[in-house]
Formats: C-alpha cells, sequence, structure tokens
C-alpha cells in the first residue's frame, strides 16, 4: 500500500536476517511503511501469526508448522523513492555481513546465580583469560547489596550511577549502573562498561520495529543480533549475561565454552 497514492518502492527483510537491522547505522532511508508478510504469496501476515513468529523467532523451534513460518515470513519495508530504497538494501547488505563477522570471536552464555557466574570468571581468569575481554550484564535490582543513589542531571537512559563494592560487582572491575526504561537498573561490568553508556543512550530501533537498549548494547560488543534478543530477555528475567571477547586472547574457544557450560553457563556458543 502505499501513501495517498504515491508509489512504493519495498524491500523484504528475511525473518532469519532480521538482526541484521541491530547492525544498522542511523544513516540510512528510513522506510514509510512496515508489514511482515508471507514471502512466498506477498500476502500480509494475520496478527496472531505475526505474535507467534516474534515469541518464536530467537527460540529453539520444534514445531513443523513455526519451522515453515520462520523460512516464509518476510518483513517488508517499504521507501518513498528507489533511491532510497537501493540505499537501505545496500546498508542493509553490510549489515548482513558484520552480524556472520561478530559471531568469529565471542563466547557467550546466561548463568542463574551470581555464585555460579563470580566462580566462571574466577576460573576464566585462572585459566589466563585477561579480565579485559570478560564482559557481564545483569539486573543491578536483583544482585546488587549496596544502595545507589541516581546522579543529578542523569535521566534514563542515562548512567545512573557506578560502583565496583561486594558481591558480583566487585567480581570484575569497572562496573556502571545504567537505568533502562522497562527493566530497571541494569549493572554492565567489565569491557562493556566503558562502551554501555552511550550506546544505551543512543538507542533506537533500527527501523523502528525492532530492537531494545541491551540488546543494542551487546551487539555493539560484537554479540549476534539472535543471541543478543534472547540474553536481553534473560537479563530482564533476573539472568546473568557473561561474554568473553577471544579476539587476541591465547585460549582455545573450546575450551572457554567448557568452562562457562561447566560452571553453569547456560547458551554458551560461539556467537
Amino acid at each position: 500500500m502505499g501513501h495517498e497514492g504515491a508509489p512504493v518502492h519495498a524491500f523484504v527483510v528475511k525473518a532469519e536476517e532480521l538482526p541484521a537491522l541491530y547492525y544498522m547505522d542511523e544513516a540510512h532511508p528510513r522506510p514509510i511503511e512496515l508489514e511482515w508478510i508471507n514471502r512466498g504469496t506477498d500476502q500480509p501476515l494475520r496478527r496472531t501469526t505475526v505474535e507467534m513468529l516474534l515469541r518464536t523467532l530467537f527460540g529453539e523451534v520444534r514445531t513443523p508448522s513455526v519451522k515453515k513460518l520462520h523460512r516464509s515470513a518476510g518483513l517488508r519495508v517499504s521507501f518513498r523513492s528507489e533511491r532510497d530504497r537501493a540505499r537501505f538494501a545496500k546498508a542493509f547488505g553490510e549489515a548482513v555481513d558484520d552480524m556472520h563477522r561478530s559471531r568469529e570471536h565471542v563466547v557467550t552464555a546466561v548463568f542463574e546465580k551470581q555464585e555460579t557466574a563470580r566462580k566462571a570468571v574466577g576460573r576464566l581468569t585462572i585459566e589466563g583469560v585477561p579480565e579485559h575481554a570478560i564482559s557481564m550484564v545483569w539486573r543491578a535490582s536483583e544482585y546488587l547489596a549496596e544502595k545507589y543513589e541516581p546522579i543529578e542531571g542523569h535521566s534514563p537512559p542515562g548512567i545512573a550511577g557506578a560502583i565496583a563494592g561486594a558481591g558480583l560487582a566487585g567480581a570484575v572491575l569497572g562496573v556502571a549502573i545504567l537505568v533502562i526504561p522497562g527493566i530497571g537498573p541494569v549493572a554492565v561490568a567489565g569491557a562493556m562498561a566503558s562502551q554501555a553508556i552511550p550506546s544505551v543512550a543512543a538507542v533506537s530501533s533500527a527501523i523502528g520495529a525492532t530492537g531494545g537498549a541491551v540488546a543494542k548494547m551487546l551487539t555493539d560488543a560484537d554479540v549476534d543480533g539472535v543471541s543478543a534478543t534472547l540474553y536481553e530477555r534473560e537479563i530482564q528475567r533476573g539472568r546473568i549475561f557473561l561474554s568473553v571477547n577471544t579476539d587476541g586472547v591465547d585460549i582455545e574457544t573450546d575450551r572457554i565454552e567448557r568452562i562457562l557450560s561447566n560452571e553453569g553457563g547456560k547458551g554458551s556458543s560461539t556467537a
């Protein structure tokens, strides 16, 4: 459908490539219309079907009907001109390449308890993983014993405070506390802490339809888009995210994966 009879120039994003939108910068053209469709029939998907797609898109799927939906669904992104469509298509292609490259050097896992996450960090450092390669993200309100007060003049989603205290916060030096709408205080420790503030402060979904502050922050740290979306949900539920950037680390990736798994990490993979 066009706007006021004007021709519409469309580009279709495959459902499986949707996370690449996280990797696009702010300079690409903005669409005038978004619509989920069946790529085979070019027909719009029903609202209930779209809800099913989004609930299952980044999780493990076993049902044949849902697998078929994932293969056939696409997000039709419409523009006012062919020039805008072409510019978006080029930027999106580059974002897909960036997304695939990001999977080469980041190992990730999520932990249920602060004790197991802390043990994993300790084990990694004993094995020779430098602290600067380790990052952690968790809901501060769930795990910080320290009481902190927001810094005056900083409003969500800006930085609300910064501490390095006991417990989990002391497991890795350098902790930023961010207030994120919909989640609340989120602690970011280690390698990710210094870049978390600008990432969250500047967050906006790539085309106004997807994404979240935590997912954007994780993709900025080279966690791939699918995992970032999953981990954002896990963090919101109170679990603890841990990642290791293996670039330049003199330890085999599978060894790091085993350490995280042995210490209770779930979903550990080379992202």
